[in-house]
């Protein structure tokens, strides 16, 4: 039996925030026993590596009770949970996880996949003295020396040489001098996993025809379908949920520009949107943190010093065209209807 102390780690992941203990060596969930202060506790689920997670709350209150300990000796002093466990050993064979013809073999369904890629985590933690050997595998993904999975960054795919569903990443190398990789790159969804745009199940061919997968906030989707749901939801923010509220929608149409500020991957296909309103035409759209609001020439007349001048943010006149960074949508609500008031003073979207 393995005894060890630990502090229960708050982590965040795509599905939100847990509490964590990392053990030292890989667990048999059904052994493992977490006591605090001779108090039971039960964790939520485990890891590969059978160590425990915990929910949000539990680990909250852990933090508590850490805090309230500092509190009283006047310092910070880890607070530690006793962990029992019996140690799983790991005796897969390596051929079948660390090899081209045994990588190869795991790529005919996404359970398999998702098999191979643990076994090569697991045989890490069980052997951390000891490196795997590296893969490029399905054009993107590289499977490093600590068994863990990074791949080329998202947009990137095209261009890049690969002579084989599995090959030695040296090689890859050698075929393709200039590329970079990420660990917010493509992802490799679980078995079973669904599309929540299309609907359509992801299957190991999506992955052999080069058609990716990304992870976001806790959900596997069609690279493509996310791309067009993004620039859908973005287009919403800026239409239905803030232009009309400053102009009915028969008072306005509108048309979707180029992203004004980023063309990368992360950005192009967010438009700026250019409106169209019954008192001139506006150009909007987001610029990181901050959207961009350009009153054209055809705007009506108003005067930027006396509506934004105490407004300690960016703001511009070129010419006929004003313009102001909100931060923000109730920013840029307040912006555009404090314009709105003073050039159409009798107007109303009710």
């Amino acid at each position: 039996m393995n005894i060890e102390e630990k502090r229960i780690e708050g982590w965040l992941t795509g599905k939100g925030s847990i509490g964590h203990i990392t053990l030292d060596k890989l667990a048999i969930p059904e052994t493992v026993k977490v006591t605090l202060d001779d108090e039971i506790l039960i964790p939520e689920s485990f890891d590969i590596y059978g160590h425990p997670n915990f929910t949000e709350e539990q680990e909250r209150l852990f933090s508590f009770k850490e805090d309230d300990l500092e509190r009283k000796v006047g310092k910070y002093v880890p607070l530690k949970a006793k962990i029992e466990y019996k140690e799983r050993i790991f005796d897969v064979p390596r051929d079948s996880f660390d090899t081209i013809s045994g990588i190869e073999k795991s790529l005919t369904n996404l359970s398999d996949l998702n098999e191979m890629l643990n076994n090569r985590r697991l045989f890490h933690k069980a052997h951390e003295n000891e490196r795997l050997n590296e893969f490029m595998i399905l054009g993107c993904f590289h499977l490093d020396v600590f068994g863990q999975v990074m791949s080329v960054p998202r947009g990137e795919m095209s261009g890049l040489y690969s002579y084989g569903i599995v090959e030695r990443f040296e090689d890859f190398c050698e075929n393709n001098e200039t590329f970079s990789l990420s660990s917010n790159g493509y992802a490799i969804p679980n078995a079973n996993s669904v599309c929540p745009c299309c609907g359509r199940p992801f299957t190991i061919d999506d992955m052999k025809r080069y058609e990716p997968c990304i992870y976001v906030n806790g959900k596997y989707y069609h690279y493509h379908c996310h791309r067009k749901y993004r620039r859908l939801m973005e287009v919403d923010k800026l239409t239905r949920q803030l232009m009309d509220m400053v102009y009915k929608n028969t008072d306005y149409s509108f048309e979707l520009l180029r992203n004004g500020y980023c063309t990368g991957e992360c950005c192009s296909h967010i438009p700026w949107i250019l409106f169209h309103t019954v008192d001139g035409d506006i150009i909007m759209g987001w610029r990181k943190r901050v959207i961009s609001i350009e009153w054209q020439e055809n705007y009506k007349a108003f005067d930027m010093k006396e509506l934004f001048g105490t407004e300690d943010v960016t703001k511009w006149k070129e010419g006929e065209k004003r313009g102001i960074h909100a931060w923000g949508d109730a920013k840029a609500f307040e912006y555009l209807e404090k314009v709105r008031k003073v050039v159409n003073p009798k107007y109303s979207n009710y």
